[in-house]
């Protein structure tokens, strides 16, 4: 959750010119300052065997997991030329393009055939007024790939090692006030064994992708003011921590430690107020200290407690957030305000009982998340992080493992806020390197994301190892000791990690592996409960996993893909309690610099349109909506005549042309031994396999087919309570547009994107699931195609990336194909 400040009176207005237009004084504000960049880059085109070779970097430093030595250019590569001419000398000839943050340097194709990798620019020109000196002004990136150079008004003034976690540069003492002023950044996004997670991304199974790809905020205070976690550098302090003690539905004590720093030359007094407000908007308890004193460039830990009656308490079932507003009040006055949004809960995880939230045990059924999009890389949107989000909690999904990084921060505020459990993580992916340096900036990833990170209620695991990564045990429980050096008190902190045979400190260690799904345990921490990291891929073949299917790989590969999983879920909840939950791998289908296709290991595809694995664990979400739905597309000749339906019902009918085929419970058959998930003769689906599921499908045998309609209607205590039905569909005739805006329309930001769907359907309108038309898109109004306009569909859907610009108003896509009917769709942002 970012902290906001509260802005007092009138506040400034940042426009796209060089100018920063002001309006009356105020205490202080935070504002997005995205808009009015400059962007220039250099591609660096290396060998495609060996795409480090530009750098001088051997072959040996590719070792996957230990590195005894560093290559002389990668240590100067962090103490390189910090002449800003020398830089632009780079650029000469390059034009400056104009761009709004979140940006990605370098776009990325679908598939991606060579990550590609370089020096971005980036340079932005404001005014500050002279009715700002005496403020302090703080320009802060949420994350920038991954060596980051700045400069201010042509003096270079710090480098930031790391593409995950913020940085700031304050300019309080560098800024010409009355005047222009220009800060230059650049990044270089290319690996370096130095920096976590240090992999070269030809080795690396995701991509760092490049550029400013996160919010940058412009934050202006008092001399006396609240300080940045993360800048402040104190242990387990700075900024503003909140913890819990006591919780219960009749009453918690919320527990506030606040770090106050006064920059001003002389002496201050003031009281700190801390105000609890519910989501109405109401105050339900506040309080202020006494009258404290802090010296010149001094600073100050505060702690405050404040005991609620009867609190709205935090869980993923009912996500109640209270925003805590702390004032630093100077005459009954205020002079600086945070607000950072809290959720009290408590969680408690034991072998013995599991993970309890409040009390109350809760089974985790999960999944794992990176962060990407297609073209634009991790260059998401506040709205496009939501909803992500949203779509994962529709899909019944209660917690998510931010594979392999800390990820924007957003999609944290989004999960908060819709009740998503989050497992934390550090940067790590199958690399060590002994190099002090690396083992240094390892320690401050988990130093950096635990204080950034720290007052959202939706994170249960602290993941502090580096990933599939073995280091030795000494290591692991170092990094431990320093994960729990950041936390005042044991109480709702758990750290989590790679065990694999070798103990590491973790109080919640992943299970080890053995070979088989079927006999999941951790034997190297008997006392400990443990979490099922990820389940669903390597175990069924890894980089050739039966698991791995796209929707255009059709209706029988993916119901293989969906019993897979089914078929280990069912067999990991019987480690329940001592496994507190298991999380799929993944949730999304991903893009990796390893290889060069879609790795289509998600419930949902790249372009985030849903598989059948996704609606079996819709079916799986306990007291929920009722839902049904068929897991076929009702083909003559290649429809499987078992059908699957995934439901939450109690009975479910299923329906030829209207006529009743069969009446049936939930799937209640044998459980089948480990290596038919493996087998592609029609094994998978008898009946059996979900006795421990808390909705098992129905799995209706040797229905007979007639082409018109499919349908399933679900009955609870029985009455019909839910239905689905799927057509036949007849030959191609028209293209159906629509906007995937889970919930959070189009804003119009100059960065929000958004998916558009070509359909094509047939003359009833029934999506025809085997058309892979060649769609080409158009648009009018203030926006942009960042995809391709030329695109193929994949099981009757072509998406594309639709970027918004600055300007409210309309914006209208085409669609066009030979032989099908133009499809037309008006977006209002």
């Amino acid at each position: 959750m970012k902290q906001n400040s509260i802005v007092f009176f009138i506040f400034f207005v940042l426009c796209l010119g060089p100018k920063l237009l002001f309006a009356q004084d105020f205490y202080s504000s935070s504002t997005k300052f995205n808009t009015g960049w400059k962007f220039a880059s250099i591609e660096f085109l290396g060998n495609k065997d060996d795409k480090q070779d530009q750098r001088g970097l051997g072959k040996n430093w590719n070792d996957q997991f230990l590195i005894e030595k560093v290559n002389k250019s990668d240590s100067a590569l962090l103490h390189e030329n910090t002449d800003l001419q020398h830089a632009f000398s780079l650029l000469k000839g390059r034009k400056w393009a104009d761009v709004t943050l979140p940006h990605i340097a370098f776009p990325e194709s679908v598939p991606v055939i060579h990550p590609r990798e370089g020096l971005a620019y980036y340079k932005k020109t404001f005014r500050v007024p002279t009715n700002l000196k005496g403020k302090k002004i703080v320009i802060e990136f949420e994350g920038a790939m991954q060596i980051a150079t700045i400069w201010f008004n042509g003096k270079f003034v710090q480098r930031h090692l790391g593409g995950y976690l913020p940085f700031s540069v304050d300019i309080t003492d560098l800024a010409k006030y009355g005047y222009d002023n220009t800060i230059v950044v650049e990044l270089d996004n290319r690996a370096n064994p130095l920096v976590p997670p240090g992999k070269p991304v030809n080795k690396l199974d995701f991509i760092y992708y490049s550029g400013i790809y996160r919010n940058v905020w412009l934050h202006v205070t008092n001399l006396l003011h609240i300080t940045n976690a993360n800048t402040a550098d104190k242990k387990a302090g700075g900024g503003i921590f909140v913890t819990y003690k006591d919780v219960s539905s009749q009453q918690a004590t919320v527990d506030i430690q606040t770090n106050i720093k006064n920059e001003s030359n002389h002496t201050k007094h003031f009281t700190l107020e801390q105000q609890l407000i519910n989501r109405a908007g109401k105050i339900v308890i506040q309080e202020e200290s006494h009258i404290v004193s802090v010296k010149a460039s001094s600073d100050i830990d505060l702690r405050q407690s404040l005991t609620i009656k009867h609190p709205q308490l935090w869980s993923p079932n009912e996500p109640n957030l209270y925003t805590l507003r702390t004032i630093i009040k100077k005459d009954g006055q205020s002079r600086d305000s945070k607000n950072t949004n809290i959720g009290i809960r408590s969680f408690y995880i034991s072998r013995k009982t599991g993970l309890l939230i409040n009390g109350k045990p809760f089974r985790i059924e999960g999944s794992n998340r990176h962060m990407n999009y297609p073209w634009i890389g991790n260059a998401l949107s506040d709205n496009a992080n939501y909803r992500d989000a949203y779509l994962i909690k529709k899909a019944g999904i209660n917690c998510l493992r931010l594979a392999h990084y800390p990820q924007a921060p957003s999609f944290y505020d989004a999960c908060d806020s819709l009740g998503i459990l989050l497992v934390d993580c550090i940067p790590g992916w199958q690399f060590f390197n002994q190099s002090p340096i690396f083992k240094q900036n390892v320690m401050n990833d988990i130093r950096q994301t635990i204080r950034r990170d720290r007052n959202h209620p939706s994170i249960v695991l602290w993941e502090m190892s580096l990933n599939e990564t073995y280091p030795t045990a000494t290591f692991r429980c170092e990094q431990n000791e320093v994960a729990q050096s950041e936390w005042p008190t044991k109480e709702n902190f758990y750290t989590s990690g790679d065990s694999y045979f070798t103990k590491a400190c973790w109080d919640v260690p992943y299970d080890d592996w053995n070979g088989d799904p079927g006999a999941r345990d951790n034997t190297t921490y008997p006392d400990n409960a443990f979490l099922i990291r990820e389940y669903g891929d390597y175990e069924f073949g890894g980089g050739e996993s039966t698991s791995r299917k796209s929707r255009g790989d059709g209706e029988k590969a993916m119901l293989q893909q969906a019993w897979n999983l089914q078929w280990e879920h069912n067999r990991n909840i019987k480690s329940y309690p001592h496994s507190i939950g298991d999380l799929t791998w993944a949730f999304f289908d991903g893009l990796a610099g390893v290889t060069d296709k879609v790795e289509s290991w998600g419930l949902a595809d790249l372009y985030r349109i849903p598989k059948f694995s996704y609606y079996f664990f819709e079916s799986q979400k306990r007291n929920a909506k009722p839902m049904v739905y068929i897991a076929n597309y009702w083909l003559p000749g290649s429809s499987p005549t078992k059908v699957i339906v995934y439901s939450n019902c109690d009975e479910v009918k299923l329906y030829v042309n209207n006529k009743e085929i069969a009446t049936q419970k939930p799937d209640n058959g044998p459980d089948a031994p480990y290596g038919t998930a493996l087998d592609q003769g029609g094994h998978p689906f008898g009946g059996g396999d979900a006795k421990h599921l808390s909705s098992p499908p129905f799995t209706f045998m040797h229905v007979p087919y007639a082409p018109g309609a499919l349908k399933a209607v679900g009955y609870r205590k029985g009455k019909a309570v839910a239905n689905y039905t799927v057509f036949t569909p007849d030959k191609p005739l028209a293209i159906e547009l629509y906007a995937d805006e889970e919930n959070r329309p189009l804003s119009a930001d100059g960065a929000d994107a958004i998916f558009i769907r070509a359909k094509i359907v047939d003359a009833a309108g029934h999506p025809v699931f085997t058309a892979d038309n060649k769609i080409h898109f158009a648009i009018t109004g203030d926006a942009v195609i960042v995809s391709p306009k030329d695109i193929k569909a994949e099981a009757g859907i072509a998406t594309i990336l639709l970027r918004s610009g600055l300007k409210h108003g309309k914006v209208e896509v085409y669609a066009t194909s030979t032989g099908l009917q133009k499809g037309i769709i008006s977006i209002k942002k």
